[in-house]
Order: C-alpha cells, then sequence, then structure tokens
C-alpha cells in the first residue's frame, strides 16, 4: 500500500517559528533601502510561507497544464479515499496513478511537472517500500493551491542537487535514512522532475487547496493539508481532465473520489482512539472509520486500524431499518447498540454522544438484544 513520507512529521515539529528579515526589491526606489519583517517559517514544511505565498502568482481555476506521465502507461487510476488499513485507515487524500503490476517490474517512467510551479519541499525516506528510496514533492503553482507527487523513484539533475546542496529540517533526520528539505525552486511545465514506477508500479498525484475547506467534525485533530484536500485534475482543462477521467473506475457521478465523510452526530466518518490526531504518522493504528467505498460508494466500509481488533475492512451493502448493518449517517446516540456482521464475527457500536462511541468485536453473528463485554472507546 502507499503512504506519504510526509506523514512522519509530527505536528510539535512544525510548531517552531523564525523570524528574519528580508529585503523587497519590489518597493518602490525612493524606499528601496527599507526593509520588513515576515514570518518566513512554514506553518507546515508542505505550505508556503506566507512571505513565500506573496511571491507566487493568484490562483485561477487552470493550473495544470501537462500531464504528469505518458498516460498510455496507466493502467488504472485508483480515486481519492482508497481504504488500506492500517496505513490508509481513514479515506485516502491522492489518487493512485498504475503503471504496473506491484512487484513485476524495476522499469521506471519520467515525471514531469504538472505546470509552471516552484517546489517548496522534497521529502524522502530510504525502505518504507520494496524500492530502495521513496521521494514526495511538493509543488506551488500559485498561492493557494499545492499539488504532490509521492513514490517518485528518482530525482532530475535539478531536484537532486537541491538534496545535495540543502539541508534536512527536522531534528534527529539524515539525508541516509529520512530528510524533509524545504526549498522554493522555480520549476517550469512539463520539465522532467524524476521517475516513477519501480517494483512500487504506482504513484501518488495529489494536490491542496487553501482557499477551500473541507468538512469534519473536529478539525483540530487534522493538519493543513488534509483540511483542504481537492482532486487534482479539476485543476485540467475539461479535455485533459476527461483522458484522466476516462481511467477511473467508479460507480456514481462524483468521479473522483471523496475524502471528508464525516456527518456531525452521526456515526459515519473518522473516529480516533484517545488522543491520536490524523497528522502523526505514529497514530495509523488508533483510526476508525465509517465510510463508503472509494470505487463502489453503494457498499458501506468499516475500516479499522487496530485497538479493539487486528486491522482490517469489514465491507456491506447498508440497511435504512433495524439494528443490524445500519447505514452510518442513521446511527445516533439514540441508546441503541447497532451490529455489523464481518467474517465470522460480529462488531457492536454505540454511540454515547455525539463525539463518543463504545466499539466492540465479538464471536458469533448479529442478533436481538447484543450488550458489550469489554468495550473500546473511541471519539472526534
Amino acid at each position: 500500500t502507499s503512504s506519504d513520507v510526509n506523514e512522519n512529521v509530527t505536528t510539535n515539529e512544525t510548531q517552531r517559528i523564525e523570524n528574519e528579515i528580508v529585503e523587497d526589491n519590489d518597493y518602490d526606489e525612493n524606499v528601496q533601502s527599507e526593509k520588513k519583517t515576515l514570518k518566513t517559517f512554514r506553518d507546515g514544511p508542505e505550505t508556503p510561507s506566507e512571505y513565500e505565498r506573496s511571491q507566487l502568482e493568484t490562483c485561477n481555476y487552470i493550473e495544470y497544464t501537462t500531464l504528469p506521465v505518458d498516460l498510455s502507461k496507466i493502467s488504472k487510476i485508483t480515486p481519492l479515499g482508497n481504504l488500506a488499513p492500517p496505513g490508509h485507515t481513514f479515506p485516502t487524500e491522492h489518487l493512485f496513478l498504475h503503471l504496473s503490476a506491484g512487484g513485476s517490474t524495476t522499469d521506471t517512467h519520467p515525471l514531469y511537472m504538472a505546470g509552471d510551479a516552484h517546489v517548496v519541499l522534497i521529502s524522502f525516506s530510504y525502505g518504507i517500500t520494496q524500492d530502495p528510496v521513496d521521494y514526495t514533492i511538493y509543488f506551488a503553482p500559485c498561492k493557494d493551491v499545492i499539488g504532490y507527487y509521492n513514490h517518485v523513484k528518482e530525482l532530475s539533475p535539478q531536484l537532486m542537487k537541491l538534496v545535495n546542496d540543502g539541508k534536512c529540517e527536522f531534528s534527529g533526520e539524515t539525508k541516509t535514512t529520512r530528510c524533509n528539505i524545504q526549498t522554493f525552486e522555480p520549476v517550469k511545465a512539463g520539465s522532467l522532475v524524476g521517475r516513477v514506477g519501480r517494483l512500487q508500479g504506482n504513484f501518488d498525484f495529489g494536490t491542496f487547496n487553501l482557499s477551500k475547506n473541507l468538512t469534519f467534525a473536529n478539525p483540530s485533530r487534522y493538519g493543513t493539508r488534509s483540511l483542504h484536500i481537492q482532486c487534482p485534475f479539476d485543476y485540467y482543462d475539461s479535455g485533459m481532465k476527461e483522458q484522466f477521467f476516462n481511467l477511473i473506475e467508479r460507480n456514481d457521478n462524483n468521479q473522483c473520489g471523496m475524502i471528508a465523510q464525516d456527518v456531525p452526530g452521526t456515526l459515519k466518518g473518522n473516529w480516533f482512539y484517545g488522543n491520536s490526531r490524523a497528522d502523526s504518522g505514529s497514530d495509523w493504528d488508533k483510526y476508525l472509520a465509517f465510510v463508503q467505498d472509494n470505487e463502489d460508494p453503494a457498499k458501506s466500509v468499516i475500516s479499522i486500524g487496530g485497538v479493539f481488533t487486528n486491522a482490517g475492512k469489514v465491507e456491506f451493502s447498508p440497511l435504512t431499518s433495524g439494528l443490524t448493518n445500519r447505514e452510518f449517517s442513521q446511527v445516533k446516540s439514540d441508546g441503541s447498540v447497532y451490529c455489523y456482521n464481518a467474517q465470522s464475527c460480529r462488531i457492536l457500536v454505540q454511540m454515547t454522544s455525539g463525539t463518543e462511541l463504545k466499539i466492540e468485536k465479538q464471536s458469533g453473528v448479529c442478533s436481538s438484544g447484543s450488550t458489550f463485554v469489554s468495550p473500546s472507546i473511541y471519539n472526534r
């Protein structure tokens, strides 16, 4: 399964603030000697700082003009919201572009910059997949939109020089293990930025827009990127967008898929065990989601990271009445215990308030009068 290298960066690590004096060369010549102080350290490593954003173009509807790879090499595209616990217990924030079956070849394919942009972060780790190294490239075509490619297997000479010349951003990082390098490098649309494929056989393409907000029951549990995820194909013209959509298999009109599925006050959406956060790479086993399948939204899925049972998925066709396999958005804090049939077991769920639930895996199938023995507590 795919995972974002930058998810290993914790919230605490991104709270440092550094002030520096920046000379503004665009001032009127009468005040060119003046300088102003700006907050230049980023709130998150992949999000341009206030000063950097002021140097970027105002966003228009079309920001991407170049295909990231030769689409004739792509067998299919997995839409947003893929579920593969524990690494992707919550719906994924990016699409998967599949070049080959995993493990079938070491071939790589050229990867191109989607539009005129500034590369703002290069992250990389060794040994997280079956390939030696995985890079993530974050790039900003305008002041609000940030795109990213994940599971890049090689970097272009231009970007490799940034890695060689740069320094790791966070304490404990090294260039031989894991590293995040901040930069602000302009790259033209269509420029080679790396190569993708190898044994992994796919790569991720994601985009977030700081001017567009997703709705979560408790936004404070999420990092900046998660709150603003968009479909990257929406930032191409209609003809290029259609080329991508032709490679996506999804059984409804929302072709690109869905991320935020929370319905506040109901069971539907994302849940957390303890004080876990969505932007902490160490908390994956503490996630729990009650959502629609990303390729067949008519199918409901309980996506389990761990804690009360092993990581995995429970899939079924939801019912609109009764206490068994009930549609998630219809389950509320009404005193009832709801039951979901899984393979060779059952899962009991009860919302004790609009933001807390009890859950337990038991042997047997759903029946009337189900009661808890030793439930786990999740919240939002």
